[in-house]
């Protein structure tokens, strides 16, 4: 697992896994892998590193997000590179909105934007908006790389969400009671599979794309 600030001796590690990425049943080589840990009281630290080198895409994400045990956002740290763009990015989430700095191919750009529900581009990331009304303005990160310099700009989207009834998943050497949760925006639609901990372990796109926890951990 890649990181932007390894864990530190002092944090204690409460979850962690990895998610296995197919078309249509068959692995696309992207992984993501995850790890949450508590470096004080009463914060803890998620990290993600979503590797996709060997799909076709050659993307490469990582995010290092420190919140509140309460669920309040604090700082985001993100790292890109693919289809010739490098970014690095810092927002600071507060009462006022969201602020920081983008840095796209060695160009600095501010971020200052209103605050909200926010999730990064991932399958662990979608899993924020866990429990969020049926209906709800949100803020995320632009992943259309068309035009390089507002590659992970803020953007805000109109989600609707959707509760599924509950079932079992059988994953990770694991039988799971889940529940689906789909989120749409846009043109956009992705259904979440959530244990009681409100966590992901399998996501599913409409175009046959999923991501599935081949290892989860409680600690």
């Amino acid at each position: 697992m890649r990181f932007i600030v390894r864990e530190q001796p002092k944090e204690r590690r409460r979850s962690s896994g990895q998610m296995r990425y197919e078309q249509d049943g068959r692995p696309t080589g992207a992984m993501e892998t995850w790890r949450v840990s508590c470096p004080m009281t009463g914060y803890e630290v998620l990290r993600v590193d979503l590797d996709a080198q060997d799909a076709p895409s050659g993307h490469s994400y990582l995010y290092h997000l420190v919140r509140q045990e309460n669920g309040r956002f604090e700082r985001l740290g993100v790292r890109f590179w693919g289809s010739g763009i490098t970014v690095e990015a810092t927002l600071i989430f507060d009462e006022q909105g969201i602020t920081g700095t983008r840095t796209v191919n060695g160009i600095t750009y501010p971020v200052d934007a209103p605050g909200g529900t926010f999730w990064f581009p991932s399958s662990i990331g979608l899993g924020l908006l866990a429990g969020v009304s049926s209906t709800e303005t949100a803020v995320t990160l632009n992943t259309d790389l068309s035009e390089p310099t507002a590659a992970f700009a803020i953007r805000t989207v109109d989600i609707a969400t959707q509760w599924g009834d509950k079932t079992t998943l059988n994953t990770a050497g694991q039988a799971f009671a889940v529940r689906p949760f789909t989120i749409q925006w846009a043109d956009q639609t992705r259904t979440l599979w959530l244990n009681e901990h409100n966590w992901p372990l399998k996501m599913a796109r409409g175009d046959g794309l999923t991501a599935i926890e081949t290892r989860y951990v409680r600690y």
